[in-house]
């Protein structure tokens, strides 16, 4: 015997509630209709019973989900819960066709609610007698808006990822071309050291080549959210370059800062947090529509185990800077969204970005174990409070390395196998080892590189390895010289900057890393400082 219950005069063949899952298994109950309708109102999901698509009996959660009062809905054409004619006829072609067919129905569609605003949902739908059609259908409708949210996110990092690859690639290649000018340059400035007007444009040619290097870390940074080039820094000579590489892009804002005197320095890289900062005072500026004001601070700033931040925060010095605007200001609901990938309050068509700076900013800041706070009220400007943890290191000169002359600088005789399948870089390498005074084996791929090493094993003091190469990339050879000979020493020299392949690699025995491009002297320190270490 069925057991069938009048619940506001609609009756409900239990029996087919199965076909939404068995949200309710009531077959088996002995429910009064009164228990019967708690159990449905107090059912998560939105449940209504429609009839030639007009609404009949809805449970709590259905008029909650959309706004209305209970009962309201009663008698109302499906129609008014849908934004346009076109996704009414489309929902009820599909939706029926695949009850007659099938005998029940899943769907996604987004309806609308009372106060104007939509609800993406998915419908799932079912006849309320299987040999009656007349009677009807049952619809469940369950709210996704807060997985369209997580399939957004995931497009974006998705978006993200794919632009981290190819910034990646571009940067290795890139910085393979400055490679071999900066090598070039290296050894012109030797060869015409005597000829002051040559050597002086030489120079200026190097620093703009350091300078096209120091962009492809910053486009690295952003890719990969890593910290490359670790340094000691003092914060307020890079906010200070912000300042004056910004100041000439608005003219109708005036800039103010103030500068801690004795700032804490940073562990930090400083490619990337120029694009911090830089990235702020853009960020101010285009919150900024006609003339305005930018005020920004540095401080030192010590936080407590009793600290009163809402996220964990370890106790410790730090530095702030500050950045603060006389802008339009942001609502809540903007300031929780500002970090997000893409997230713009820009138009589609505004040259003025789309959103990547300030999610760089956050990934940066977070790489660096900082923190960021934001203060603003629509209307009254905002402000951004960068918070980096201090370093151990008191006095920033102590750890400058000093840049000698070609005649100073250290120089060997150990035999070293240079690894790489760039041909600018095989002979700007072979140059710069010959001209400190080491004889040069040359491979052109992994392959090559281990057979080389396996017939001068005895000879090699010291292996120059690349790592993306055809036929054996620089990740296999390097595993298969250490099986050849386990303490060999392995310097690894690439267009891509520390990630953590790399560091596997000096977790795996690497002895060091030189990123290019890098002049001479660089070179030198490098080789020396493993050449001279005890294994």
């Amino acid at each position: 015997m069925k057991n069938t219950y009048q619940v506001n005069d609609i009756d409900v063949d239990t029996r087919n509630l199965n076909a939404h899952k068995k949200l309710f298994d009531l077959n088996e109950q002995d429910l009064t209709p009164g228990e019967m309708k708690i159990i449905l109102d107090s059912s998560p999901v939105g449940i209504t019973v429609v009839k030639n698509r007009v609404l009949g009996w809805t449970n709590d959660a259905f008029h909650t989900m959309l706004g209305y009062e209970p009962d309201a809905l009663k008698g109302e054409n499906a129609r008014i819960l849908y934004e346009n004619q076109k996704e009414y006829d489309r929902v009820g072609v599909d939706l029926y066709s695949h009850v007659e067919k099938f005998g029940s129905s899943l769907l996604e569609t987004r309806l609308l609610r009372k106060d104007g605003t939509t609800l993406a949902c998915m419908l799932r739908a079912s006849r309320i007698d299987i040999k009656d059609p007349s009677k009807g259908i049952i619809v469940i409708i369950t709210d996704i808006s807060e997985l369209k949210l997580l399939q957004i996110q995931l497009q974006q990092a998705q978006k993200m990822e794919a632009i981290g690859v190819l910034a990646g690639g571009i940067s290795h290649d890139f910085n393979n071309i400055l490679m071999g000018i900066q090598g070039h340059l290296s050894l012109m400035q030797i060869d015409l050291s005597a000829v002051e007007k040559v050597a002086a444009h030489s120079k200026h040619i190097g620093r703009l080549v350091k300078t096209a290097g120091e962009l492809t870390s910053r486009l690295l940074g952003f890719a990969r959210g890593g910290k490359y080039r670790i340094s000691v820094l003092n914060v307020n000579e890079l906010v200070a370059l912000a300042l004056d590489i910004f100041k000439s892009t608005r003219q109708d804002i005036t800039l103010h800062k103030v500068f801690e005197k004795e700032l804490y320095l940073v562990d930090a890289d400083q490619s990337q947090l120029e694009q911090v900062f830089l990235n702020l005072l853009i960020n101010a500026s285009q919150a900024m529509p006609g003339p305005g004001e930018i005020f920004v601070t540095t401080q030192n700033l010590f936080i407590g185990e009793d600290h009163s931040y809402p996220f964990e925060v370890h106790p410790g010095r730090y530095i702030k800077v500050t950045v603060k605007d006389t802008g339009i200001g942001m609502d809540m609901e903007i300031q929780k969204k500002i970090f997000d990938p893409f997230f713009s309050t820009k138009g589609v068509g505004d040259k003025k970005g789309r959103g990547l700076g300030l999610s760089t900013v956050f990934g940066i800041v977070k790489n660096h174990k900082g923190f960021i706070l934001v203060e603003s009220e629509k209307g009254k400007g905002a402000s951004f409070q960068v918070c980096l943890p201090a370093s151990n290191i008191i006095d920033i000169k102590a750890i400058k390395e000093e840049v000698r002359p070609f005649d100073q600088v250290q120089k060997g005789s150990e035999t070293i196998l240079l690894v790489d399948d760039e041909e600018e870089i095989v002979n700007v390498g072979r140059n710069f080892l010959e001209k400190l005074g080491y004889k040069p084996l040359i491979a052109r791929n992994g392959l090559e590189a281990v057979e080389i090493f396996r017939t001068y094993k005895d000879q090699i003091s010291l292996v120059v390895l690349d790592l993306i190469m055809p036929r054996m990339d620089g990740k296999q050879a390097f595993l298969e010289i250490k099986e050849i000979k386990a303490d060999a020493k392995i310097l690894i020299s690439t267009g891509y900057a520390v990630d953590d392949k790399i560091e596997g690699f000096l977790n795996q025995g690497c002895h060091g890393f030189i990123q290019k491009p890098f002049s001479l002297n660089d070179f030198a320190r490098a080789l020396r400082k493993i050449l001279d270490k005890v294994i």
